[in-house]
């Protein structure tokens, strides 16, 4: 699957939303593209990152172009020094759209505990220019498939500015993201296997990075993009980035990484751990041994 990834703002040199210590939100948002396309690639998904010379429209366009099959913008919010919180767009009708808002708004908000402020209609989303504005957002409503705004905290509040200045923060929103993106993936498939109506687009091997004209990359070539904001560059992986965190109502990854942490399991080699991956017996008695070597029962093999 192929997924779009607009880092808001950026066009012509556009900050969006300016902090009181003077951190603008197109270098948050660049840095927290960088971070989460490092992230859906190792799910093993196709990234593609819009072109930020574009109106927001016209990102939308292209992404669709492009035969991405799901489309995140990445924001912060601005307002009063007060104001607090993550929020989650979707187009007015796009009912996948609307579960998209609510998988990743939700897994953001459990990872990062930051106040929740919904998901939204883009119906209700009026410009300051235009209080009577009834278009909705564009980069929203110019993609057909399953697109989310989201507003991550806000800019304008000095506590939330800080965290939007740091690059474990900024890991910490990307890997949510991507759970969360991985959750409505999932389920999409469900729902589109139970309606053939609904399949999904063909997948397109490989990515394309705007920059180039829509030639294919590696993930080096996506990741070595301007870093200059608030996050840092990308690292290693989170442990098992394929296990929700709302799995069993979150205890789940807590139990899966106090075992990982006491040497009691392992994952695979690319990183995920397959919660839903039968075992072996030979398997299964190999857990129990490593399980007796920790109580000192057994000796280290």
């Amino acid at each position: 699957m192929r997924i779009g990834i607009d880092a808001g703002h950026g066009k012509d040199g556009d900050p969006g939303g300016v902090g009181p210590s003077g951190l603008k939100e197109a270098d948050v948002t660049q840095s927290l593209a960088v971070e989460l396309g490092n992230l859906i690639l190792a799910l093993g998904h196709d990234v593609f990152l819009c072109d930020r010379s574009l109106y927001a429209s016209e990102r939308a366009v292209q992404a669709s172009k492009a035969g991405c099959d799901v489309l995140i913008s990445l924001h912060t919010n601005s307002g009063s020094a007060s104001a607090q919180g993550i929020e989650a767009w979707f187009a007015h009708g796009n009912e996948e759209g609307k579960r998209l808002a609510g998988a990743i708004l939700g897994v953001l908000i459990s990872e990062t505990g930051a106040v929740s402020r919904g998901i939204k209609d883009d119906a209700d989303w009026h410009p300051a220019s235009d209080p009577n504005w009834t278009g909705g957002m564009g980069v929203l409503r110019y993609f057909p498939g399953p697109a989310v705004l989201l507003e991550l905290l806000f800019i304008s509040n000095p506590q939330e500015e800080e965290l939007l200045r740091s690059g474990e923060y900024l890991k910490k929103c990307a890997h949510a993201i991507a759970l969360g993106l991985l959750d409505f993936i999932n389920s999409w498939k469900g729902r589109s296997r139970a309606d053939p109506g609904k399949g999904e687009r063909e997948e397109l091997p490989g990515f394309k990075d705007p920059g180039s004209g829509g030639s294919s990359g590696s993930p080096e070539d996506l990741l070595s993009g301007e870093d200059s904001g608030g996050g840092s560059s990308p690292s290693r992986l989170d442990p098992f980035p394929d296990l929700s965190p709302t799995l069993w109502e979150g205890k789940a990854r807590r139990i899966v990484l106090a075992l990982y942490d006491l040497g009691i399991i392992t994952g695979y080699e690319d990183g995920t751990f397959r919660p839903d991956q039968p075992i072996t017996r030979m398997e299964a008695v190999s857990l129990v041994y490593r399980a007796l070597n920790y109580l000192g029962k057994v000796p280290a093999l």
